[in-house]
């Protein structure tokens, strides 16, 4: 079967694929990091976090943000799912292949698909609990006080590890950069992205019930 889809796709479709899942993952990863240092903000203080989010709602930039995540991840999606196995017996296969032959690329990669599987639902809860909730210190506080403090805590860690994975694969399948070195640069800002989200959850956890 897979043998078959090789023999009979076409260059130039493959070659679509690769370029829309390579721009949506670079716009994701670019809009991951503007989030993060959107909430973090609130190490500046609830006055610095509370113009931003007002800012953002009086200009509509909530609205295009969430207009932007839904084209982009869905894009992004789209072109994902083109390029892995969807049957069982062939995703089977690919585990065995990365059983056999160890490598640290190949289990990368697969457990990139399995963090973006997960993450898809947990942005859409996300998305969902912002637009309908709000944004502000207070609620935002409120939210991570709750049961969803560990909501955040697995997203964060999820979208992190998939993005710097994301990013890396990118870089290095177009030749724009050394795999070693890369890997090294993008592991130290991997780490110090989820230190930050981490100190700003605590920073509204701290908040919660007395914003």
């Amino acid at each position: 079967m897979q043998l078959q889809r090789a023999l009979t796709r076409s260059k130039k479709t493959d070659f679509l694929v690769e370029a829309v899942q390579t721009v949506s993952g670079l716009l994701l990863v670019g809009f991951l990091w503007t989030h993060m240092l959107f909430v973090a903000s609130i190490l500046l203080g609830i006055e610095a976090f509370n113009t931003l989010a007002h800012f953002m709602e009086r200009f509509r930039l909530l609205d295009l943000a969430v207009i932007f995540i839904i084209i982009t991840v869905g894009a992004h999606v789209g072109a994902v799912l083109r390029r892995i196995p969807g049957r069982w017996q062939e995703q089977r296969v690919v585990w065995k292949h990365a059983k056999t032959i160890k490598h640290g690329d190949t289990w990368s990669w697969l457990f990139q698909a399995v963090t973006g599987s997960a993450m898809l639902l947990l942005i859409i809860i996300h998305v969902f609990v912002v637009v309908y909730v709000g944004i502000d210190s207070k609620l935002s506080a409120d939210r991570v006080h709750s049961w969803m403090l560990l909501f955040y805590f697995v997203l964060l860690v999820l979208a992190e590890y998939h993005a710097s994975v994301g990013l890396y694969r990118a870089l290095v399948k177009w030749g724009f950069v050394k795999r070693h070195s890369v890997k090294r640069v993008l592991s130290v800002i991997t780490v110090c992205t989820i230190a930050l989200g981490l100190i700003s959850l605590w920073v509204f956890y701290t908040l919660g019930g007395s914003v």
